[in-house]
């Protein structure tokens, strides 16, 4: 598993710029955080994403997650989010055949390892995600010249996919956080890698604010992924 840490982070010095072909998306999250007891701790939260130059709605989305510290450096967390995806299909030509909202439910399991060095935190996270998408029956489009069609229904399916996530935080003063990560997602190959540089403004004990800039890279062929540039804004409340 090493080697793949080390190509990422080969990668993150190479970050590429704006494309043609690439797209830029906005998403934005609001988080609530519940510290239970010294080791117990609950989250929840929603999110909004959009796409092709912040012009179609992309995703609505709630998760919720239970996380247990375990030691000082390792946290162990587990939880399940409902993603509502807007399906968006084009075939070889460009034409368009299907264009659809769609539910999907997913777990994940993740452990992170962490260690300080003064105002420094290094941080490994290990995730493995199970995403189910249920039988959907939508309006089809010809592909020839885009009017509707019969109806047509996808088959419900499963994917697994393991995330791996290396971080770097540093402490700068009591207002900013900034960090930079990489994170690789793995199925039956390499799916994509996301670069990320961005800082945490944290007000004081209940609010904070997180601001970053996000590239995406796919490996392989995928009708709602492709090349993006992403602004995640994101405002979290602790009580």
């Amino acid at each position: 598993m090493c080697k793949y840490y080390v190509a990422a982070l080969l990668l993150m010095g190479s970050m590429p710029t704006m494309a043609q072909s690439d797209d830029f998306g906005l998403w934005s999250e609001v988080n609530l955080e519940k510290k239970l007891s010294k080791k117990w701790s609950l989250d929840a939260g929603v999110e909004y994403r959009n796409r092709d130059n912040m012009k179609t709605a992309d995703r609505w989305s709630f998760g919720a997650n239970a996380n247990y510290k375990l030691t000082d450096w390792l946290k162990l967390s587990a939880g399940y989010s409902l993603l509502n995806d807007h399906y968006y299909k084009l075939n070889d030509s460009g034409k368009k055949y299907a264009d659809y909202w769609g539910l999907r439910h997913r777990f994940n399991v993740s452990a992170t390892a962490s260690q300080s060095f003064g105002n420094l935190t290094l941080s490994l996270r290990e995730r493995w995600q199970y995403t189910y998408t249920p039988e959907t029956t939508v309006q089809r489009y010809y592909t020839s010249d885009g009017t509707e069609a019969d109806e047509h229904t996808y088959s419900g399916k499963g994917k697994n996919v393991w995330r791996n996530r290396l971080q770097a935080k540093y402490k700068l003063g009591n207002l900013f956080r900034p960090y930079a990560n990489v994170e690789t997602y793995m199925s039956n190959g390499w799916d994509k890698i996301r670069y990320a540089v961005g800082t945490e403004l944290r007000l004081n004990k209940q609010h904070a604010f997180d601001i970053k800039y996000m590239y995406q890279h796919p490996f392989g062929q995928d009708d709602t992924d492709g090349n993006r540039h992403i602004l995640v804004l994101g405002y979290t409340y602790k009580f």
